[in-house]
């Protein structure tokens, strides 16, 4: 497999690194995009196989160009290079309002290829971040979103389940660390999702202003948007309890918002990956 090596610098000056894969026959089936942007989620990257390979290999035969990038979350920690020297990122210490200068960067690299359809396909926290960028930037270079299990971040509905209790001491501990002035200290957390994560970012994604609930972001999309929720991971998972029916009642009241269950679906889409795939392809030649 011939990849292209590729790399952006986003606004406030970290590099990201990915892979551009291009059809040999360049919109072959005139569908609704020509490039998709594929977005990991917490602690992954672009080089880790997975269903992005299955993915990749379906949207090239269909006539799609791939971009498969690192946003400043990849891996639990890592070492960016930034205009200011070295820091420390990586799921443990990315702030996700931050997303938005990574989606514009990697949006801006696509357009600057020749790009003009632009998709974004991101997956679990990648999902979630696609949505809030374009319910906050409203970039008019996106001609569509597919989020696969994007997981809510709701702290009233986090506190009511099972997990409640154990949630909240993490909510406890991460603002001692920060009201002593150490938000920079590094909990591992059980829950919503076992985790490796400084004080200040656990709070900003997980306490109680919910700056992140999707629930709250879906209205304000102005694309065709395409979310996707897995049966089995409806029941283990924290994050998506109760979360289908929420955005299925969403989808009946806004045009612009498709909803899809996967049946038997974890969090990985394990064994309906070509089940996935389906209804993906199906949404984007209608888009």
């Amino acid at each position: 497999m011939l990849v292209d090596l590729v790399n952006v610098k986003t606004r406030d000056g970290l590099r990201l690194d990915g892979t551009l894969r291009e059809p040999s026959r360049k919109n072959a089936a005139q569908l609704g995009v020509d490039v998709i942007i594929f977005q990991h989620g917490v602690g992954g990257n672009f080089y880790n196989p997975g269903m992005f390979d299955q993915y990749s290999d379906a949207l090239l035969e269909r006539g799609y160009a791939v971009l498969r990038v690192n946003n400043r979350g990849h891996d639990p920690v890592s070492r960016a290079i930034s205009d200011g020297g070295g820091r420390r990122l990586g799921a443990a210490y990315e702030m996700m309002d931050d997303c938005r200068y990574d989606w514009e960067a990697w949006v801006g690299f696509a357009q600057a290829a020749g790009y003009r359809r632009i998709g974004l396909w991101g997956h679990s926290l990648g999902a979630s971040k696609s949505i809030y960028y374009m319910a906050v930037q409203h970039d008019p270079r996106v001609t569509c979103v597919v989020a696969g299990s994007p997981p809510r971040f709701s702290y009233a509905a986090f506190t009511t389940t099972a997990e409640g209790e154990a949630f909240t001491r993490s909510v406890a501990q991460a603002q001692q660390s920060i009201d002593a002035g150490h938000p920079e200290a590094l909990l591992d957390v059980l829950y919503p999702v076992p985790l490796l994560i400084t004080a200040g970012v656990f709070m900003e994604k997980y306490g109680p202003d919910a700056r992140y609930d999707i629930l709250r972001h879906i209205p304000k999309v102005r694309v065709p948007l395409l979310i996707m929720i897995g049966t089995e991971e409806a029941q283990t998972m924290t994050a998506f309890k109760g979360l289908p029916a929420e955005v299925e009642k969403l989808a009946g009241e806004l045009d612009h918002l498709s909803f899809a269950s996967i049946p038997g679906a974890d969090h990985a889409y394990t064994h309906q990956r070509d089940y996935v795939w389906g209804v993906v392809s199906r949404w984007l030649e209608k888009v």
